[in-house]
């Protein structure tokens, strides 16, 4: 191992880098703004500054957690040692589609959902163990060293602007999220042609709010997860998952403009009706653990990356740095994790430890094509993606009546398998 490995961001994609990193550079930085939140007095889960959605309970897809496994490895067991619990995307879980519920059979396609600060647990943990990686809260990036053609570190000071500091990196991993500065600091690489980055933005028109609740486990339902999908542009929605121990979060989605619940009776009144009396009856037993969090509209990013024709080597972006998705599809974590394993496949072709940047974003852009298409219904450039969208709505019709069909659908969801294998069973 030769060279140092820099990480913008210590949040799940983040810290997920830096472990794979650990095993292929001497010496790895991760460079966070926010400290990590002790351990909270109260039975609510942590929340951190500077991560809107860690008050918000987060859902692995199976996907990503395949991904997690191969950098990761004992991370599934940490995560349920700590109190979170396994489900079967099918069997543990209560979904309504428009078209009816979903059958509850075995699919083994198992997903977890817990709290961001559990998680970001046990990814820190797992830090630990690898002597050569050192965490730095309270630490912003203002600038990317090196030349037009190369990346070779970054400047930064403290969040106060104090303590400007250069650090020298063979390899910058950007992954500080949707709030990335990433194009503002290409503009201040010496030598780089000024080129402005493509990005495409397509709103969700929804608004949602969110909160904590705890359910003992004899008032708790016989299922893990509900759900309850829109029916229609401009119809409510509905999610509650259980987390760890006997935490529960709950996730109440509106149209653009629409009320939302701020006080304890209007978030029960938002449920009537949802899921057929399932979740309201779920929260009549339950007891709030914390306040109700509001959230603007959700947006979809793609920063277009993979079209920059003088991307400098020794730099890369992925996660919410590159593709940032609406949270309530619950991919974000999923796409991050896919894109730490890329990186490796990519550094361990590379003899020198240089990657070559541009080459990995066009491969990574490739990666977001389905979760993008899942999130918005649209291709890259925001246009309606109408290829095989006539067979995905047949799916979400047929699913209620088919385990098989459901199974499927469910796959294609959690990332487990592309969404075109549903146009060859359609043809069947």
């Amino acid at each position: 191992m030769t060279g140092q490995g820099i990480v913008i961001g210590g949040g799940i994609g983040g810290l997920l880098a830096a472990r794979m990193l650990a095993a292929r550079f001497e010496r790895v930085t991760v460079l966070e703004r926010y400290p990590y939140p002790a351990d909270p007095a109260s039975p609510a889960p942590a929340s951190r500054r500077g991560a809107p959605q860690s008050r918000c309970l987060h859902l692995l897809m199976a996907g990503g957690a395949a991904a997690f496994d191969e950098v990761v490895p004992g991370w599934r067991e940490a995560l349920v040692g700590l109190g979170a619990v396994p489900i079967d995307a099918s069997a543990d879980a209560a979904m309504q589609f428009p078209a009816g519920w979903l059958p509850r059979t075995p699919s083994g396609i198992i997903t977890y959902a817990c709290s961001r600060s559990l998680l970001e647990r046990v990814l820190r943990r797992a830090l630990e163990a690898q002597a050569n990686v050192q965490v730095l809260e309270g630490q912003q990036v203002v600038a990317l060293l090196g030349t037009g053609r190369r990346v070779a570190g970054v400047r930064t000071t403290g969040v106060d602007g104090s303590g400007e500091t250069s650090v020298a990196a063979d390899l910058v991993v950007d992954a500080s999220g949707r709030g990335s500065r990433l194009p503002e600091w290409l503009g201040t690489v010496p030598d780089r042609a000024a080129s402005p980055v493509d990005e495409t933005v397509v709103d969700s028109g929804t608004q949602y709010v969110s909160r904590w609740f705890e359910l003992a486990p004899y008032d708790a339902p016989d299922w893990h997860c509900l759900s309850v999908a829109p029916a229609g542009s401009h119809a409510r929605a509905a999610m509650m998952l259980r987390a760890e121990h006997d935490c529960w979060g709950v996730v109440l989605l509106a149209p653009a403009g629409a009320p939302l619940p701020a006080d304890d009776k209007a978030f029960l009144e938002f449920t009537d009706g949802l899921g057929g009396g399932r979740l309201r009856a779920a929260l009549e037993r339950a007891k709030p653990l914390g306040p109700i969090q509001h959230y603007g509209i959700a947006g979809n990013r793609l920063r277009h990356y993979d079209r920059a024709p003088d991307w400098p080597a020794g730099l890369v972006a992925l996660g919410d740095s590159a593709c940032a998705l609406d949270p309530y599809f619950g991919l974000g974590m999923t796409v991050a994790a896919r894109g730490v394993v890329l990186l490796r496949e990519f550094l361990d072709r590379e003899v020198s430890l240089h990657v070559a940047g541009g080459e990995f974003q066009k491969h990574l852009a490739a990666f977001h094509v389905q979760p993008w298409r899942l999130a918005t219904g649209c291709d890259a450039d925001g246009n309606p993606a109408a290829h095989n969208d006539d067979c995905l709505a047949r799916f979400c019709v047929a699913a209620p009546k088919s385990s098989e069909i459901a199974h499927a659908l469910l796959a294609v969801q959690h990332l487990l398998r592309p969404i075109e294998t549903l146009t060859d069973l359609c043809a069947q």
